[in-house]
């Protein structure tokens, strides 16, 4: 079994994962996933600076990843793609999707070498939720007939309520998967046993070590013994 992410280090240690993630990128909307296809395709050319600009990896080694035939290769060779919707925010640029890291002020480590022309200029869009629906059937349909499961992000509470923007994005995928018949699986119900406090770190964007340990248990047994079966 090969499986591509698409998504974030939360997803990372699902066994046979074929590392495309790491060679390349964490994505977060569903615009991202779908440029990321699309390269992984030999579809889109993102040029200079935009491969760097637009993935993680680029960003975070400061250099630039073209098209190669061993990136298309391990797509190509995917059994099953796990899909990690986290944001609905576009970080977009010359109709590129950004990785937030080249352009979020919050993070000025990261964003050091991105141009000022782009820092200066990029535009940030929040998608519709008819977008993000029209675009996970886009997804679906890129990568017709491999299976695909749809994770989101997990949904933490501060000073007792839900973030809106982030239950919002969980409701919505919930909705659309089951309106679509797609493997939906909400981590937040997957570790409900445990407290926020013991999966979630204070950032209230990553996983604790119990929180990887146990979700990528859950996953593991899933594609072993449920979506496998």
């Amino acid at each position: 079994m090969s499986i591509t992410l698409f998504g974030t280090c939360r997803i990372n240690n699902i066994l046979n994962n074929n590392n495309l993630n790491n060679y390349i990128n964490y994505t977060h909307s569903t615009k991202e996933v779908i440029q990321l296809i699309k390269f992984l395709k030999g579809e889109l050319v993102i040029p200079e600076p935009y491969n760097k600009l637009c993935f993680r990896t680029a960003i975070t080694e400061n250099k630039f990843i073209y098209y190669k035939d061993t990136y298309n290769k391990l797509f190509v060779d995917t059994d099953t793609f796990i899909i990690e919707i986290c944001s609905s925010k576009k970080y977009i640029h010359n109709n590129f999707y950004l990785h937030h890291l080249s352009v979020d002020k919050r993070f000025p480590g990261w964003n050091k070498n991105t141009p000022k022309e782009i820092l200066n200029n990029f535009i940030i869009e929040n998608q519709s939720d008819e977008e993000i629906e029209n675009d996970i059937l886009e997804i679906q349909k890129m990568l017709y007939p491999k299976k695909i499961i749809i994770v989101s992000h997990y949904n933490v509470k501060k000073d007792g309520q839900y973030l809106n923007s982030r239950n919002h994005l969980i409701n919505l995928l919930d909705n659309i998967c089951k309106k679509y018949n797609i493997t939906f699986i909400n981590p937040t119900i997957v570790l409900s046993s445990y407290s926020q406090e013991q999966v979630m770190t204070s950032d209230l964007g990553h996983y604790t070590k119990i929180g990887i340990e146990q979700f990528s248990k859950y996953m593991n047994n899933f594609l072993n013994y449920e979506f496998y079966s």
